[in-house]
């Protein structure tokens, strides 16, 4: 591994080795403050009701990479962060148990800061308590975004889905249409997917394009959670590309408005978020009824999306597409439906391929 790869790789995990959770995510914003004064002093930094906002050169569209800064993850303290084949988990030594990573969305900050670093002309927006129900995106100063051209985030698990709709189309096709040789070179097609702060600045009136995008991590919400480096450089390389073909040029959109709440999703109870889950994100309840994994809701909707691999129900309160069954893929009838969710849900296979045995892991323990 050259050595510029070996820094991102150890930045990287420098990011993961920061523990946040929702509402006690101090520590992480102090290191992305510390980290922009010490490598890119020439940046504007604004910290303001918890969120992060970073303006880099001078342009009249800037391009703008936003992720989150906390995780639904617990605090521990005798928590490390450890690489087996450039697959990176983290350990409770005490204990010696595996708990969350928290790529979900460390790696985004990564994204973010790897960006602000190779661009001379960029913003970047880091926003608290995304996981409660995208709480800093819905608070952001959307006077700060008028000279943003467009908005990319990397918040979503998995090595190939760039996300154009969450309730609601994010781009417009002419976008798709310039974006389209890039995604194809480095492996992603556009997919549909579940709420976070693109799209709530979407809802907001951005008024340009924005995009999330998979960034190598994966059982996000969950102890067995893990970061795949080598996913998570193939998506900083092709953010990289796009940010040089788009450029500083404004793209418009305006999203079509939704009227919702958050209803029960603010109040969730944490244990929604944890296990290790198949692909069908529509559970029956105790009383039989189909209701939303991630919320509890049981009104949800026929949805609006279609797709030829998987049927989904629409839910009101995550305001989200999710999925009631996989089907065969008709583009090759002999293989499986594998991973190509339309939100931001769990793998049950990869974890296996990927994590080496406990009897290994023993380290420190």
């Amino acid at each position: 591994m050259n050595k510029a790869l070996l820094a991102r790789k150890e930045l990287l995990i420098e990011i993961l080795s920061i523990q946040t959770t929702s509402g006690n995510e101090f520590d992480m914003i102090a290191y992305i403050h510390r980290f922009c004064r010490e490598n890119v002093p020439s940046a504007e930094i604004v910290i303001k009701n918890s969120n992060i906002y970073i303006t880099k050169g001078k342009a009249e569209a800037y391009p703008c990479i936003v992720a989150h800064t906390d995780t639904v993850h617990d605090i521990h303290k005798f928590y490390k962060v450890f690489e087996d084949d450039n697959c990176l988990f983290a350990f409770n030594s005490e204990s010696g148990k595996q708990v969350g990573v928290g790529g979900d969305d460390k790696v985004g900050i990564w994204l973010a800061l790897e960006m602000l670093i190779m661009k001379d002309n960029i913003k970047c927006a880091f926003f608290h308590s995304e996981e409660i129900g995208c709480i800093g995106s819905s608070d952001a100063d959307m006077d700060w975004f008028k000279d943003v051209g467009y908005c990319l985030q990397g918040d979503r698990r998995g090595s190939n889905d760039f996300v154009n709709n969450i309730s609601g189309k994010l781009f417009s096709k002419a976008f798709s249409k310039n974006v389209a040789p890039i995604l194809k070179e480095y492996g992603y097609k556009e997919a549909s997917g579940s709420i976070t702060d693109v799209g709530q600045l979407a809802d907001n009136g951005i008024g340009v394009c924005v995009a999330n995008m998979s960034c190598g991590y994966y059982e996000p919400h969950s102890d067995e959670e893990i970061v795949e480096f080598l996913d998570s450089n193939n998506c900083l390389n092709m953010m990289d590309m796009l940010v040089k073909s788009l450029g500083c040029n404004r793209y418009e959109y305006q999203k079509e408005k939704t009227n919702y709440d958050w209803g029960d999703f603010n109040g969730a109870n944490r244990n929604y978020w944890y296990g290790n889950y198949g692909a069908s994100e529509v559970r029956d309840n105790e009383d039989g009824d189909e209701s939303c994994y991630y919320c509890g809701c049981t009104e949800l909707m026929e949805s609006e999306f279609t797709d030829e691999e998987c049927e989904c129900r629409y839910c009101p309160d995550c305001n989200s597409d999710i999925i009631l069954e996989t089907k065969k893929s008709s583009r090759d009838n002999e293989l499986e439906f594998e991973r190509n969710d339309i939100s931001d849900g769990y793998d049950d296979g990869f974890i296996e391929d990927k994590i080496p045995s406990r009897e290994l892991m023993q380290i420190n323990k």
